[in-house]
């Protein structure tokens, strides 16, 4: 079956949206009240370069988008292109760092950085063909647990060696996401797939200060 994307018409001079049907992806082209990309109805993306993203922190307009993104009811994902720590914009490390984690944790909203627009369009596509294939703990009884329970699961996908299947059984195992970042190598090892290099892994990166060298 042929993928359908409903693109928001401001975005049709970025280019990704004819790189997507060049793909072989069925683009619609519309008036978008939220967001650049609308998968299924129930996903709806917000693409940024590195550069927008960090004036839209500047402005506080980042948070009026997530608020928006929110209330719409469906799975939203935000896509930076770029690196937003390497921009001209006058802006603290450890103020862009603080909106990345305000924007995933307490707005719920994953944050995927792509190197450009050919990595966004392979994201776009991934998440087209995860939604028409849902992994299978998610319950189709009622809208509002699917949604929360796919973002937790794209949210465990961001941790390092972490893939759709592992974040499941992690999510599964500990039940909630903070007990998975509270959770010690041994703890960790107990999940099927996790082995001595990957607790340690995932326990470093969880308690790693952050240097500011991007």
């Amino acid at each position: 079956m042929k993928l359908t994307i409903i693109a928001d018409n401001r975005e049709r001079s970025s280019g990704v949206p004819n790189m997507l049907t060049n793909a072989g992806i069925n683009v619609k082209m519309e008036q978008l009240s939220v967001g650049d990309y609308m998968i299924a109805d129930d996903i709806v993306i917000e693409r940024k370069t590195n550069i927008d993203f960090v004036q839209s922190i500047i402005t506080g307009h980042l948070f009026n988008q997530c608020s928006k993104l929110r209330k719409t009811g469906k799975v939203p994902l935000i896509i930076v292109e770029g690196n937003p720590y390497k921009t001209a914009h006058n802006i603290k490390p450890e103020a862009i760092k603080g909106a990345l984690l305000s924007v995933n944790l307490r707005w719920q909203i994953p944050i995927i950085r792509s190197s450009g627009k050919d990595d966004t369009v392979r994201l776009i596509i991934m998440a087209s063909q995860q939604q028409t294939s849902p992994p299978t703990f998610i319950r189709r009884i009622g809208k509002k647990p699917k949604i929360i329970q796919k973002q937790h699961n794209y949210f465990v996908q961001s941790m390092p060696s972490v893939g759709s299947a592992l974040a499941q059984r992690l999510l599964i195992h500990f039940g909630s996401i903070e007990k998975i970042i509270l959770a010690d190598t041994d703890s960790l090892k107990m999940v099927e797939g996790i082995g001595k290099t990957k607790a340690t892994k995932l326990y470093d990166f969880f308690r790693m200060s952050y240097s500011g060298n991007n």
